[in-house]
């Protein structure tokens, strides 16, 4: 990656000229020959040169387009060659060795694409988006090609070989600039319906993308009305009578609306940069030691270069004294990337509770500290570490503590510094005892202390950002932004849940006025984009099973060191970058209200991809590594099954030996907010996964941004909230069990007046295995609920579930390719006990039309969604007199416990499925090994069992291997402690 140094001036006047196309022209500049000027002209062609114009202003309007969107992408996170704009019709850009692609990005199926493909209907949406490649060649046209025809090719670019790796991060790559576009365009009603782009090599090596994005790349259509499109189309629609001239062949009528169109177009694109400044979703990164990081910069400075009748709101966040070239970082700390917020706590239980601290420090852009100082256990730490912080730059302490908590106090008696008090739930007086021992300090020894728990650990954050933003100009921005976002998410007027409010019943399924407005809403969640910086002693060591060689890094230098793994990091950035990529919604957003309707969101595409995209389907090569997040039996198993068709694996977990390490090629122990860490990891995978859902999604979200993930983190994001969750699955038309959201005991008061007795309380996140979860059967429950609760996961969030009398629980597992194909497994039945799953019965012993409708309600989820990867499906089986009802439960975006059985029991195991997804490969057949079909087997009652192995029942393997047609899976996870899953037996009849 380059980092060089951007002159403050280019020097324009002494150039050599390189090339020229159609509408371009390109001149290197001599004294800095690392970098181009890109001169527009007026001219307009279609059909490769077949008809050709001059179009008044449009150097200019092109020009301001392609600025405008460059600066949109680079906003993004995106690298680009744009530096800044020259003139009102060039701009200077890095000098590139083009590759000679041309990358077509869809989601809607229109214009030549239906021509190749006359059995799609025009405005199908593809989710994700589907991606083709065209050769340069106007000879021929520039033919459509597949992966394949491009790797035959050999092409070598600027010294880069173009292979299966480059061509993966190419469309990664698109991808990303696409959705960053479409959301852009979205904010002002206009929709984004495909556009092209291309690629090219610098002169250090560095893949990105360049040329121009203008009105001729792209099909806008406002209002979603393809009546009312903007763009070349417009040009291209106007027919050519015959015996005309091909050149000059527009009526002044004609000119007038396409000079208009394209102004129109250069006007508006100048509102998405506005768009992503004001809106916060900049990916900003404040360390400054790292290649990327040096690209922030450069980001930033390209947005306040000089530009015609351009300016941004985002110059009050810089500092006007640094100069264009230099780290114009929009929180400049004393020592560079020194913490500025300490936060330390009492035990590793109080993390829990005070990472909220740490994240909504995140979002506002300000460095911190993660520190384990006990006030009892540590008292030498904690003295050296309180009498220390000042000089040490921190500005601010904010410590968590429970039970005596004593920890605050002392250190605010060793420091002047100002010390925030967060009382950490406890178990014994629910933290009430936290909050009076921290509150009552002795006159001259301050500590301002916050609310018990969550909302205190998030109002410390706060109010540091407070104690700091009169003197960092960029956090006080951060800081009202944060306020502005609280104040706009408020509702004018209450209304209550329509699902829960319908009659009482216990089954709530939307109407179809009502999917619209809850996809919508649901699925463009943005998160807030968020860059910090945190120093902490934390190591991080990666391991291979293949190798003794070690790899060690200090910041960015890496080397060899033997005969032990280690990598020793002091300083541990965390630019939560989260940026996000939200799904608009499940239909297309062409209006039903316009008068060029095209009809949206068709039944899956499963005719086009394999002959559009590529031969083979093929993304990543075996030989490539697959990243997971996780180091459980999901990823154990999920690395086997990645080394039975030729992938690396590299686990990515906290844990010392678990046990996916036992067969994973590489394994990285960190945490998961350890942003080197992540950083290294992300250049060392070619895409990665996760093995559970209750991850904190902005690394993940960070990852994205680095490297392909799926499932993509918005999936995540919804399957964490049960509200979301929920909200998403009626949005489809698919049933849930009433439910209502409770913040506080008050609510779940209200709330239980809504959906009445019994019914469940559950943490609205976190939780498993029954964790955070209650029955409540009588008022007397409530707050004694309420408390359990909140204290099991540490969170005060929940959601009242009306209490589901069913006959059996069930699931389905979908797997949902990149090709957008869907395929779902059987059905089957599965048996808890203290909510833990014991049994799973596969088929489950359902008619017929049961396993169809489980099918199409997991296909529908997984469409909807914008699944890559495989989902399980919880499932309620309602018996209503002598036919059968599915409710939807819950959602977990990875394989699931209930799917284990398909490992022996299907062609293709859930963990094979999700190898081919996130690799690209074509999906494997989810048929039954046993020698009789789906339906047979429900006839003859004989399935195949799945049992797990838990706590000490894992020492009788000898008896499970003895058992005919058992197959033992042990785990290898140490400690057999009750009720913890340590292995599991399927039986095939």
């Amino acid at each position: 990656m380059s980092s060089t140094h951007i002159p403050k001036a280019f020097d324009t006047t002494d150039v050599t000229f390189i090339a020229s196309g159609k509408t371009k022209s390109i001149f290197k500049l001599n004294k800095e020959d690392q970098y181009v000027l890109i001169l527009s002209n007026s001219s307009i062609t279609a059909g490769d040169g077949a008809k050709k114009d001059e179009l008044p202003m449009k150097g200019i309007n092109s020009t301001s387009t392609t600025c405008n969107v460059f600066r949109v992408l680079q906003l993004a996170g995106i690298n680009t060659h744009y530096i800044r704009q020259e003139q009102n019709n060039s701009f200077i850009a890095k000098r590139c060795s083009m590759i000679p692609l041309e990358v077509i990005v869809r989601r809607l199926a229109t214009g030549s694409y239906l021509k190749r493909n006359q059995h799609i209907t025009e405005g199908t949406r593809f989710n994700p988006c589907l991606i083709e490649f065209t050769f340069k060649d106007d000879v021929q046209h520039d033919p459509l090609v597949t992966e394949q025809d491009i790797l035959e090719m050999n092409l070598n670019i600027g010294g880069l070989q173009v292979n299966s790796k480059v061509l993966s991060q190419i469309r990664h790559v698109a991808n990303l600039a696409f959705e960053a576009l479409e959301r852009a365009w979205a904010s002002i009603d206009v929709v984004l319906v495909d556009f092209k782009v291309e690629f090219g090599v610098t002169t250090d090596g560095e893949i990105i993308l360049a040329d121009v994005i203008d009105n001729d790349s792209w099909r806008i259509w406002p209002h979603g009305d393809k009546n009312q499109m903007k763009d070349k189309q417009v040009y291209r629609n106007i027919p050519l009578q015959s015996g005309a001239p091909t050149v000059g062949t527009l009526s002044d009528e004609q000119t007038k609306v396409l000079v208009d169109n394209y102004s129109w177009v250069a006007n508006e694109s100048a509102k998405l940069v506005d768009y992503m400044v004001t809106s916060n979703h900049s990916t900003s990164n404040t360390t400054t030691t790292t290649p990327s990081n040096q690209r922030h910069s450069n980001v930033i400075n390209n947005i306040l270069s000089p530009v015609p009748s351009y300016s941004s709101p985002l110059t009050r966040h810089i500092n006007q004294s640094h100069q264009v070239g230099q780290p114009c970082l929009s929180m400049p700390p004393a020592n560079g990337n020194s913490p500025m917020v300490g936060i330390i706590m009492g035990s590793q239980s109080d993390w829990e509770t005070m990472k909220l601290a740490a994240n909504t420090l995140t979002t506002l852009q300000i460095p911190f500290e993660a520190k384990i100082v006990s006030a009892h256990r540590t008292p030498d730490r904690m003295f050296e570490y309180a009498r220390a912080a000042k000089s040490n730059g921190l500005k601010v302490i904010i410590a968590g503590a429970g039970g005596a908590a004593h920890l605050p106090g002392m250190v605010a008696a060793l420091t002047s510094l100002p010390v925030f008090g967060v009382p950490v739930q406890s178990k014994a007086l629910s933290g009430v005892d936290s909050l009076l021992s921290i509150v009552q300090m002795p006159a001259g020894i301050p500590v301002g202390t916050v609310a018990i728990g969550a909302a205190g650990a998030t109002n410390a954050a706060l109010l540091a950002a407070a104690v700091l933003a009169p003197f960092y100009p960029a956090i006080d921005a951060n800081l009202e932004q944060y306020r502005k976002k609280q104040t706009d998410a408020v509702a004018e007027t209450p209304s209550d849940n329509p699902a829960a409010a319908a009659h009482g019943h216990a089954i709530s399924t939307p109407s179809s006025n009502d999917m619209v407005s809850h996809i919508s809403t649901l699925l463009s969640v943005q998160p807030q984009s968020s860059s910090s910086s945190s120093s902490s002693s934390s190591s991080v060591s990666l391991t291979t099973s293949t190798s003794s060689s070690t790899v060690s890094t200090s910041q960015s230098s890496i080397k060899t060191v033997k005969p032990t793994i280690q990598t020793q990091s002091t300083t541990s950035s965390s630019p939560m970058q989260s940026l996000h990529s939200p799904l608009t919604g499940v239909n297309s957003p062409i209006r039903s209200t316009s008068p060029s309707i095209v009809v949206a969101d068709k039944s899956p595409l499963s005719t086009f991809v394999l002959s559009t995209l590529r031969p083979s389907a093929l993304v990543l090569p075996p030989g490539s590594t697959i990243g997971i997040l996780g180091g459980g039996q999901l990823a154990r198993m999920t690395a086997i099954a990645a080394a039975q068709l030729g992938y690396k694996t590299h686990v990515f977990c906290p844990e010392n030996d678990a046990s996916a390490s036992h067969v994973a090629t590489f394994t990285t122990k960190a945490n998961y907010n350890n942003y080197s860490a992540l950083e290294l990891f992300a250049s060392k995978v070619d895409v990665v996964t996760y093995e559970f859902e209750n991850i904190q999604v902005e690394p993940v979200e960070y990852l994205s941004k680095k490297v392909a993930v799926f499932p993509d983190p918005k999936v995540l994001r919804i399957c964490q909230d049960r509200v979301q969750e929920k909200k998403f699955i009626q949005s489809l038309g698919v049933g849930t069990a009433n439910f209502e959201p409770v913040e506080s005991l008050e609510m779940l008061q209200t709330a239980i007046q809504k959906i009445g007795y019994p019914s469940i309380l559950k943490s609205n996140t976190m939780g498993y295995d029954g964790k955070g979860q209650v029955k409540i059967t009588d008022p007397v429950d409530l707050e004694s609920a309420w408390k359990k609760v909140c204290a099991d996961t540490n969170t005060s969030k929940a959601i009242l579930e009306q209490y589901i009398e069913f006959e059996s629980e069930a699931s389905v597992i979908v797997a949902r390719g990149l090709d957008s194909i869907e395929l779902p497994f059987s059905m089957v039945t599965n048996k808890h006990r203290n909510h833990i799953l014991r049994q799973t019965i596969a088929p489950a012993s359902l008619p017929e039309y049961v396993h169809k409708d489980a099918k199409e309600i997991a296909s529908k989820i997984g469409k909807g969604i914008g699944l890559v990867g495989v989902l399980a499906v919880e499932l309620f089986v309602v018996k209503r007199g002598d036919t059968y009802q599915l409710l939807v439960n819950e959602l977990a975006p990875r394989p699931h416990n209930s799917g284990h059985w398909t490992i022996e029991g299907c062609v293709t195991s859930q963990f094979e499925q999700l190898v081919r997804c996130v690799c690209g490969l074509p999906l494997g057949s989810v048929d039954l090994m046993k020698r009789v079909t789906e339906k047979e087997s429900l006839a003859t009652d004989s399935p195949i069992i799945m049992n797990n192995l838990l706590g000490a029942e894992v020492d009788q393997w000898e008896k499970c291997l003895s058992q005919k047609g058992s197959h033992l899976h042990i785990y290898a996870k140490g400690d057999a402690r009750e009720g913890r899953k340590m292995g599991h037996v399927t039986i095939i009849p």
